[in-house]
């Protein structure tokens, strides 16, 4: 009841914690009282900052399993979004690997904002092999 008996694991685990919250926010009655209250835009900005944070979610473990490789910013542009204060962008890269050929992807991600990449800029990154569009910038 209220939560005391749940497992600690349960309530450490990120996935399952968005999830959850993803879930109250859009379903039942408090996805109802949730979305008279705060509304339809504001309800869909809360979402996508979820989904924002559900792709970061899955890139825990890039920064150990990842490949390296460096890319070039081709293009870039804002999302409007912010994760700690630091802009999310939308970057078009070619990836150069350590191995194997050349590629290009595009990457949603955020950047420090005293940092943030110019076109043409090289950066350090690592990609997940099996899916090209998964990128952590490091």
């Amino acid at each position: 009841m209220f939560g005391f008996n749940k497992k600690i694991n349960d309530m450490n685990d990120p996935k399952k914690s968005l999830d959850k919250a993803d879930k109250t926010l859009n379903k039942g009655l408090t996805g109802f009282f949730t979305k008279a209250f705060v509304g339809q835009e504001n309800l869909d900005k809360i979402n996508h900052s979820l989904d924002v944070a559900k792709q970061y979610a899955d890139y825990g473990n890039l920064n150990q399993t990842g490949m390296a490789g460096t890319a070039e910013v081709m293009t870039i542009a804002d999302t409007g979004m912010l994760v700690n204060y630091n802009p999310v962008v939308k970057m078009l890269l070619k990836v150069t690997p350590q191995y194997g050929p050349a590629f290009e992807t595009t990457a949603e991600t955020a950047v420090s904002k005293i940092a943030i990449p110019r076109v043409g800029d090289k950066i350090n990154i690592k990609y997940n092999p099996a899916n090209n569009s998964e990128i952590l910038i490091v």
